[in-house]
């Protein structure tokens, strides 16, 4: 087991390990300017210089995705649990959903700054936005594909509507949910880091603007790998917790 993590670990290092050559190659052979491009070592020394003003603006983006997300998933999932059991609720919100799903949340920036100013509020309204649709899409397949005899059997044994959603659908619907749970953080933030652009004067997507701003490129590249950093620990972090939860589940056993 050690040795298959070993590997994987080793195996999901190799391109970001080559791409690292290829930055500091390209720096050391004068390429590019190191206003446009900065070494790689110039990147490490703002991580060691400035890392109390790269923590203040990670927390704060970290605080903001956890509450658009967090509240995504507490009115996303319920309403996909209602919309895929029953075909009537299915019926009236499905073509709502299919017009909303499509529309990206940085194109809302302007009417959230409009409605709720300038703060915290509107990045968490569309965060919340982007990462509601993925959720309650893959919470209405996982319904979906729950196995019918599992209905038959609720109703042999006479389970009410409540003891249905909680002992049967849940659980069978969790794989799904989870998996929208990722794509729905990576969702919000990515609408996070466009919204702090623009809407708020903390986090790391002002950090970057303001760098780029000053000219910093230093700055820049080194919010960028911030905001990869955290992206990569929130899916790491959700895939954890979907074997953890689904080992029932074929291909998720932890050995």
């Amino acid at each position: 087991m050690a040795h298959r993590h070993l590997r994987r670990i080793v195996l999901g290092l190799s391109p970001l390990a080559l791409l690292l050559l290829v930055w500091h190659v390209a720096t050391v052979a004068g390429a590019y300017s190191s206003v446009l491009l900065p070494a790689p070592a110039a990147v490490w020394l703002i991580f060691v210089d400035s890392w109390p003003d790269l923590l203040r603006h990670t927390g704060t983006s970290l605080v903001r995705v956890l509450l658009g997300v967090g509240l995504a998933f507490v009115t996303a999932v319920p309403l996909g649990l209602l919309i895929g059991r029953f075909r009537p609720v299915e019926e009236t919100f499905d073509w709502t959903i299919q017009i909303f799903r499509c529309l990206p949340g940085i194109a809302l920036i302007p009417l959230a700054i409009l409605f709720f100013g300038i703060g915290d509020r509107p990045a968490v309204i569309l965060i919340w936005f982007s990462a509601f649709w993925p959720l309650i899409i893959t919470t209405i397949f996982g319904v979906k594909n729950v196995e019918r005899t599992l209905f038959k059997v609720s109703r042999a044994a006479l389970a009410s509507n409540l003891m249905v959603f909680t002992d049967v659908i849940f659980p069978s619907a969790l794989p799904s949910i989870l998996t929208g749970l990722r794509l729905a953080t990576g969702a919000g933030w990515l609408t996070l880091v466009s919204a702090e652009m623009i809407a708020v004067k903390s986090g790391l997507g002002y950090m970057i603007m303001y760098a780029q701003v000053m000219f910093r490129a230093d700055q820049v590249v080194a919010g960028i790998i911030l905001i990869g950093a955290v992206g990569l620990f929130f899916d790491q972090s959700i895939q954890l917790l979907r074997a953890r939860l689904c080992r029932w589940q074929d291909g998720l056993v932890i050995q």
